[in-house]
């Protein structure tokens, strides 16, 4: 009976949150899922290029882009500018190398470059806020497709959860998924799509203090989670 009720819960829970506005909280099985070695490069292609081409990540996808220096904001972290070496990362399972920046000016502002272009499938980014070992989530997934590897995509973020509870918390962390369905073990044991999978995840440890589920998700290793 007990288990019936939690499912439903968790069924009610999931049916009031639109798609792509998966708030919730995790614990620190988490904190150390960024995967892939640091990259060696300098930042700079052979040439000693200092320019790549900025993506403003809107979520209409028709916003404007251009070549440009690397904005000083973002000046702090590796960028590959052939497309192919001097990512932050390498060697991911879920994400391949990869650069995740947050900016320097704007901690809402969360940019995203990956050598292997994502065009057939949306990379989804949650701002969280991490503090004695559990990230909370702030706010909902911005999700974008990713067509170019030559492309740090901008993702606004916003610290929307719960009508402001947490408008306080600094964003200090982020989740990174693609928006694929995978199937997850019990207490799953179906096919779920990832951020549907990390929201029930969340939401029962949050209300439950049930990690079965979270355990489930991490056992996939679909994700990065990338603490600033």
């Amino acid at each position: 009976m007990n288990l019936l009720k939690t499912l439903a819960l968790s069924i009610i829970l999931v049916s009031c949150v639109a798609p792509r506005d998966k708030k919730s909280l995790y614990s620190d099985p988490f904190t150390n899922s960024s995967n892939g070695s640091s990259s060696t490069g300098s930042g700079s292609d052979s040439s000693g290029g200092s320019s790549i081409i900025v993506d403003d990540g809107n979520s209409s996808g028709s916003g404007s882009s251009g070549q440009v220096n690397v904005p000083s904001e973002i000046a702090h972290c590796k960028w590959s500018f052939d497309g192919n070496s001097g990512f932050d990362k390498t060697g991911d399972k879920h994400l391949g190398d990869y650069t995740i920046c947050q900016s320097k000016t704007n901690s809402s502002e969360v940019y995203v470059q990956m050598k292997e272009p994502k065009s057939n499938v949306r990379v989804c980014v949650v701002p969280t806020h991490e503090s004695n070992g559990r990230a909370i989530f702030l706010g909902e997934a911005r999700c974008q497709f990713m067509d170019s590897n030559k492309k740090a995509y901008r993702f606004p973020l916003v610290k929307n959860r719960d009508y402001g509870r947490y408008q306080n918390f600094s964003i200090n962390g982020v989740m990174v998924m693609k928006e694929e369905t995978y199937f997850f073990d019990s207490p799953f044991y179906r096919d779920q799509i990832s951020y549907d999978a990390f929201f029930i995840c969340s939401i029962n440890l949050d209300l439950h203090g049930d990690s079965s589920y979270c355990d489930a998700f991490k056992s996939k290793n679909e994700y990065v989670y990338k603490k600033f």
